[in-house]
């Protein structure tokens, strides 16, 4: 089976998508709960930068962008969502 999260916010559960790109339309889920407790805060924060000193590779939660390397672009995606409040939407 096919489903399209992409080209509406309403396709997630709680309309918890961002718009990412207009041109194309299509909007994306969230990243940087990488503890999975429900929110993106400081204690994502901490993991991200704790494995940014430790120059992790490779597949790791940590590594929210999914380049391969956990650095200062994954902060920023984790701060930025903090910043806004982000959490998880369920049932």
């Amino acid at each position: 089976m096919y489903y399209d999260f992409y080209s509406a916010a309403n396709k997630a559960y709680g309309d918890n998508q961002i718009r990412v790109d207009n041109s194309p339309v299509t909007y994306a889920l969230y990243s940087g709960d990488v503890n999975q407790d429900g929110t993106i805060d400081l204690g994502d924060g901490s993991l991200i930068d704790n494995d940014a000193t430790n120059f992790v590779s490779g597949y790791a939660a940590t590594d929210v962008n999914g380049d391969g390397i956990v650095d200062v672009a994954d902060a920023v995606f984790a701060d930025n969502n903090a910043l806004n409040f982000i959490s998880r939407i369920t049932p």
